[in-house]
């Protein structure tokens, strides 16, 4: 069956640019991160079913096609990473008692500098042990960014051999996937899987332009203040121009990443895992119409994968059925910069926007 969604209006101002990330967190409460039409950093957030809208402080956003990353802790503190339209420096803040803004060294650590295509995650700890200091490492920032026509990995983490030590950047910044004449790092995306590794998808560009490969890095967190092991392998080859890529995994280690395929106008998503015939790509939509089509994935407990997209000027929720079929259903008007996430109890979340205005909807979790 569909899920039955309601929406509502969350910021009517006509100045949202876009740039939107949604985030749930403590109470199945969402919080959206987005630009306006000036290059502010904002925040909606969802409170006794209120929604209320402050400015985050310090540099303006570049207005590009690059996501304000939105991420929650366990407290359901908002941690937010951009790129400075004045500086074109990756900026990480967290909100405690004040907001809390620096730039990340992105160089090896040391200094910062020029990046593209940045994404935030929160590493949850799942593994983690209380009684052996585990507490400590949860929630720690990690980020993936081009720099230099490279795929670059930092995070802010405290030494394994220190857990009372301050978190920091340095020898925490590594490049993942290093250019050798071609560009790595378009349109970085990453998240963690239930084993508390590091999944980053993101493109490479080949000589001569509009050919493009989707490339999967694997970063397994180690636990002993050694080198985290990497390993990076091409998902999706061939000519193709794919752009926007986003990972979602399963609790039983199945993951997909979906992405625009802008030649065949076509939802495109990649699946990978431990199961029957994978990996393997498939098409969740074709005949997109629009020019910056986000897909955001999401699996939910009881449907499998779902993606929301927009095209034509509406809002789209595509829904797996059975091992090969997609349904698809219209959701609202709008659907620019679609952003999916769905909460402990498997309940859909959407951000989006609709002639400069941000948009929200939500469906209770489908049992169909």
């Amino acid at each position: 069956m569909p899920f039955e969604f309601f929406t509502e209006r969350v910021d009517e101002s006509g100045a949202v640019r876009g740039q939107v990330c949604l985030a749930t967190g403590e109470g199945n409460q969402p919080s959206i991160a987005y630009a306006t039409d000036s290059g502010a950093v904002m925040l909606a957030e969802r409170v006794d079913n209120e929604w209320l809208l402050s400015k985050v402080p310090g540099d303006l956003a570049t207005r590009d096609t690059y996501r304000v990353a939105l991420a929650l802790d366990g407290g359901s503190e908002p941690h937010i990473a951009y790129v400075s339209a004045a500086s074109d420096h990756l900026i990480y803040g967290v909100r405690r008692a004040s907001w809390q803004l620096e730039e990340v060294p992105t160089e090896a650590g040391l200094f910062p500098g020029a990046v593209r295509f940045p994404a935030l995650k929160l590493y949850p700890g799942f593994f983690e042990v209380p009684e052996q200091g585990g507490e400590a490492f949860k929630w720690a920032p990690h980020l993936c960014y081009q720099a230099g026509l490279s795929l670059w990995h930092a995070s802010k983490q405290r030494r394994r051999a220190d857990p009372a030590s301050g978190p920091v950047w340095k020898k925490n910044v590594v490049k993942v996937d290093e250019s050798d004449g071609t560009e790595k790092g378009w349109f970085a995306t990453l998240e963690f899987d239930p084993e508390d590794n590091l999944w980053i998808a993101a493109f490479d560009e080949l000589p001569g332009g509009n050919r493009r490969r989707l490339r999967l890095s694997t970063i397994k967190r180690d636990f002993e203040d050694g080198p985290d092991e990497m390993e990076t392998r091409e998902a999706v080859g061939g000519d193709i121009l794919g752009e926007f890529p986003a990972v979602a995994h399963s609790i039983t280690g199945e993951g997909i990443v979906t992405y625009y395929e802008r030649n065949e106008r076509a939802i495109k998503v990649f699946m990978f895992g431990n199961g029957p015939g994978l990996p393997a790509v498939g098409t969740v939509a074709s005949d997109v119409d629009g020019v910056d089509v986000w897909p955001s994935p999401g699996i939910s407990h009881h449907n499998g994968f779902c993606v929301a997209y927009g095209s034509g000027g509406t809002l789209r929720f595509a829904t797996r059925v059975g091992s090969n079929g997609v349904a698809i259903q219209d959701v609202a008007d709008g659907g620019k910069w679609a952003s999916l996430d769905f909460d402990i109890d498997g309940n859909a979340h959407i951000a989006h926007v609709a002639d400069g205005r941000l948009m929200y909807a939500f469906a209770s979790r489908s049992e169909g």
